[in-house]
């Protein structure tokens, strides 16, 4: 019988820690996580070493003659407060790559993001879409992907190179063309998509537009 059971995952284990009860049931163990869960044969959460995100940033409709009554986003958004907040800085591996999507109105808020989930701004893409809204005199045609990593990234790494230029035409509201989820998968083998819309094979994902993979809870 394995007396660890019921407390395999961190939370059980720190339940059972504040509640007073631990040393009557486990003297043996230290009661320091990190140095209990090899003994007790945790099961950890799955880490990521690839992160493709397209957050749902706080945008505010634009009023337009050929749409007056398209004032609600078509989809919940999220304050900057919250996203930073994500336990992305858990959820992955030691050397790990970040892909975020942003837009020009949001390009400061997705530094502070990347930042906030523990990786380090190396490069951006940009996404030509072809078209786009004219405002305050210049066409709104780009968005952009910022590449972040932690720990360590190869220079010279044997796959093909992703370019920081993409055009491709634009697809359902916000929904990014598949080709980028193509140049990314290369990157590494345990990927997770935040804030998916679709369920692409070979990928985690998680959002509220799709069968969760992870209980983000769990980090």
């Amino acid at each position: 019988m394995d007396r660890y059971k019921q407390i395999k995952t961190k939370e059980n284990y720190d339940k059972l820690l504040y509640s007073g009860m631990f040393w009557e049931f486990h003297p043996e163990l230290t009661g320091v996580w990190s140095e209990d869960k090899i003994l007790i044969q945790a099961e950890e959460p799955k880490l990521y070493d690839v992160i493709y995100a397209d957050p749902p940033w706080d945008v505010k409709k634009i009023k337009r003659k050929s749409r007056p009554n398209q004032v609600e986003m078509d989809y919940p958004t999220m304050k900057l407060d919250e996203i930073c907040d994500l336990p992305v800085s858990r959820m992955t591996k030691d050397n790990a790559v970040l892909f975020l999507w942003t837009t020009h109105a949001y390009l400061p808020n997705a530094f502070e993001v990347m930042n906030a989930w523990g990786f380090k701004y190396q490069r951006t893409v940009t996404w030509d879409k072809g078209n786009g809204m004219c405002l305050f005199g210049f066409h709104h045609r780009t968005e952009f992907l910022l590449f972040g990593y932690k720990g360590k990234i190869e220079m010279y790494p044997k796959r093909k190179a992703f370019p920081t230029i993409v055009g491709a035409k634009s697809e359902y509201h916000s929904q990014k063309p598949h080709v980028f989820r193509d140049l990314i998968e290369s990157f590494g083998t345990d990927r997770l998509e935040m804030f998916a819309r679709i369920s692409p094979e070979g990928w985690d994902v998680f959002g509220n537009e799709v069968e969760n993979s992870i209980d983000i809870s769990k980090y």
